[in-house]
């Protein structure tokens, strides 16, 4: 297998397997997640994930109550994201950034590797 291939699989891996991660939390998983993986990290963007009362929720304004939910539960799902990363990648995660955009149900979550060089800044 080629390196581009193990790419797209890998991040065809992360993607299906964010998905089950939201339906497990869920009760239901996200329509759409596109998986870009870098020397630095991984980020998943995932839309349409809002419950129904959720949605509702957001409908009637709520939407930093939503929002405030949805860190909660992330937090929660953090070990899940990390471990799937970690064996997908065969790299260790030094640390995982993850928000919801209520207004458009886009979640993110940003996963940097321990091994990471990071460019100095300008």
């Amino acid at each position: 297998m080629t390196e581009m291939t193990q790419t797209v699989d890998t991040r065809r891996q992360i993607s299906r397997g964010m998905v089950a991660i939201y339906k497990e939390y869920f009760g239901r998983g996200p329509t759409r997640a596109q998986t870009t993986i870098s020397d630095t990290h991984v980020i998943v963007i995932l839309n349409d994930a809002l419950t129904v009362v959720e949605q509702r929720l957001a409908k009637e304004g709520n939407h930093e109550t939503v929002r405030g939910l949805r860190r909660k539960a992330q937090e929660s799902m953090s070990s899940d994201m990390t471990r799937l990363v970690e064996e997908r990648t065969q790299r260790t995660v030094l640390c995982l950034l993850s928000d919801h955009d209520v207004p458009t149900d886009t979640a993110v979550e940003v996963l940097v590797f321990e091994d990471a060089e990071i460019e100095e800044a300008l």
